[in-house]
């Protein structure tokens, strides 16, 4: 029995290979479908409402699609020594940088002030949202630039520092969505900030995956995920559910 390669770069590996492919397909086909609907209800109120900063949400659930596919993509090519750590690359960067774009939408929300009052403050301020959305491509490219050749240790070890960053930015948003929640002292919030507690949830399981190559934290990780995306996706069906209802009974009147 051959040994598994303690530099993991896609977890579907520690699955049986019999069932991996297979398993793999659902799931990426359901967090992709999930995330484009996210995506486009986030974009109809990005149209609807013409506020810039919503902007990020409709492109950062779009991003998050995209790195599943890319990390499906890693499975499918598992024995390609270039393509497979190439689309773990992309995946890694593209979902960090998803997650960064939602943050940053969050981030404008509750500023007092729009982009451009921003600039008045202090510079770790000013600075702060820039930071967050450059450093998933700057890390990744730098790691690359200094390793051509994929170095699969350095790729591992890369991508436990990136979802470090991406528990930080969750967590971030998941604290905004809860004062949100306060303020507007609306209890069916509360299931925003649960799908972001589970989408936390999937990257620290594969925080653990890292360390232990542990199936369960992994089949957790993908539970999770599943679970935060359709959560929100029936958030966003409800709200623009009941905001059509309202339009149609304003224009009844």
């Amino acid at each position: 029995m051959a040994m598994l390669d303690p530099n993991v770069l896609n977890p579907y590996v520690l699955l049986d290979p019999a069932v991996a492919p297979f398993l793999g397909v659902i799931i990426t086909s359901v967090s992709v479908v999930a995330s484009l609907l996210i995506s486009r209800y986030f974009f109809r109120s990005y149209t609807f409402s013409g506020f810039g900063y919503l902007l990020g949400l409709p492109v950062g659930f779009a991003f998050l699609g995209a790195s599943f596919v890319f990390e499906m993509a890693g499975v499918l090519y598992i024995a390609n020594p270039i393509l497979h750590p190439a689309f773990f690359w992309i995946q890694m960067s593209l979902q960090s940088e998803a997650l960064a774009l939602i943050a940053l939408s969050y981030y404008y929300r509750n500023s007092s002030g729009g982009p451009g009052q921003l600039m008045g403050r202090n510079i770790l301020v000013t600075a702060l949202p820039l930071m967050m959305v450059t450093i998933p491509f700057i890390v990744p490219t730098a790691a690359l630039v200094a390793e051509p050749y994929f170095n699969y240790a350095g790729l591992a070890d890369l991508s436990f520092y990136m979802r470090i960053f991406n528990v930080a930015v969750i967590a971030y948003i998941f604290r905004t969505t809860i004062v949100s929640l306060v303020r507007a002292a609306n209890i069916k919030l509360l299931y925003v900030p649960a799908a972001f507690a589970l989408l936390w949830l999937e990257q620290y399981s594969l925080i653990i995956a890292y360390f232990d190559n542990s199936v369960m934290a992994f089949v957790g990780s993908a539970a999770a995920r599943l679970a935060g995306l359709a959560l929100f996706a029936y958030i966003m069906h409800s709200v623009s559910s009941r905001r059509k209802m309202e339009i149609e009974a304003r224009k009844a009147t």
